[in-house]
């Protein structure tokens, strides 16, 4: 079976990434996919404890090359998506994103 998510490798890529953020989150917060929403606040909506915020930092960085996120700078997972997103495509051309 193929899925395929968007009109281009870039956007399949990114569709890819952002189930498997969706993944993550869903495992930390003991959540079902269907209640993940974009506006919800780390701190104030999933009461994130210190033990989830080092599991998903370690989840992040395992599955996203290092990558390293402040989590009171980035406080929705929209702005969580973003940075992963931009911090992934950030050496990639121009001309191969549009």
């Amino acid at each position: 079976m193929c899925i395929k998510i968007g009109n281009n490798e870039l956007s399949a890529i990114k569709g890819l990434m952002t189930m498997t953020l969706n993944s993550i989150i869903a495992e930390i917060f003991n959540l079902e996919l269907e209640e993940i929403e974009l506006n919800t606040r780390l701190y104030d909506d999933l009461h994130m404890t210190v033990a989830q915020e080092q599991e998903f930092s370690a989840l992040l960085d395992e599955y996203f090359d290092g990558l390293n996120i402040d989590f009171k700078k980035a406080k929705t997972l929209d702005e969580i998506y973003q940075i992963v997103i931009e911090t992934e495509f950030e050496d990639i051309p121009e001309e191969f994103i549009n």
